[in-house]
């Protein structure tokens, strides 16, 4: 969960120009994180295969009676045996790795799951007393290929979710910088006014919006953040400096 995690924040951070190591994020709060990548598709893969797993392994029951029992039965028993299509389908499209995306992940995941069916006994190629490296070498590479596999899936979510993220960036938490002295905060949409010589915040500064705040420091996007060309903003409050927090445009709809 700390890698799924860690992969997660990383990709996300870095469509901002930032390195989420530096952002100070904790275990807790990197493996938390990591529930991201449960998303419903998963949820339902898993659920059926630890049902066929567990009717297979136990002998009991499933849920499910009947003809739907006998038919998960005859799958479950029949894809084992068509390991090496797996395999095979993986290696094949390893060469087109580039005029597959977004969907590359689905290379080293065939060929994980290929090797994985490959050592059980309805695949009929497994040995019947079989070695330490005979058992431990497959399933340590298609245990590595499964994690690279979640990996480039969880890699791609993450930047996925922080595309859409600057799409909607006016939903996002309102900033307004205030400050005694002018800042070089600047940007489409950025807007500064001069309060006077009175006020002991004199600049004050609209059109940012909040992406995350850690130990004081506030980063902040410009309404008008593009990846391409777009700054992110880093502003420590105090010395001079404060910040208020406002409602994104879900907030003021009725204004």
């Amino acid at each position: 969960m700390y890698y799924l995690g860690a992969v997660y924040m990383t990709s996300y951070y870095r469509y901002f120009r930032l390195d989420a190591f530096s952002l100070g994020f904790g275990f807790a709060e990197l493996s938390i994180q990591s529930l991201s990548v449960v998303t419903v598709p998963v949820a339902i893969f898993l659920t059926v295969a630890v049902l066929v797993a567990r009717h297979l392994a136990t002998r009991r029951a499933a849920p499910v009676q009947g003809r739907a029992a006998l038919m998960m039965e005859r799958w479950a028993r029949a894809v084992p045996r068509a390991h090496l299509w797996f395999v095979l389908t993986g290696l094949v499209l390893l060469p087109w790795w580039s005029l597959i995306q977004p969907y590359g992940w689905t290379v080293p995941l065939l060929m994980g799951f290929g090797l994985f069916l490959g050592q059980t006994r309805w695949s009929g190629a497994a040995p019947a007393s079989p070695s330490l490296w005979s058992k431990a070498v497959p399933v340590f590479s298609a245990g590595l290929l499964v994690m690279w596999a979640f990996t480039l899936a969880t890699d791609q979510m993450g930047e996925q979710e922080a595309e859409q993220a600057a799409d909607h960036l006016v939903r996002r938490t309102a900033v307004v910088v205030l400050s005694a002295d002018r800042l070089s905060l600047a940007g489409p949409g950025v807007r500064v006014e001069d309060l006077g010589a009175k006020a002991h915040y004199r600049y004050r500064y609209t059109g940012l919006r909040r992406l995350i705040e850690r130990n004081g420091r506030y980063y902040l996007l410009p309404l008008g953040w593009s990846h391409a060309v777009g700054t992110t903003h880093v502003v420590h409050e105090g010395n001079g400096v404060r910040i208020d927090l406002m409602p994104g445009m879900q907030g003021i709809r009725g204004w």
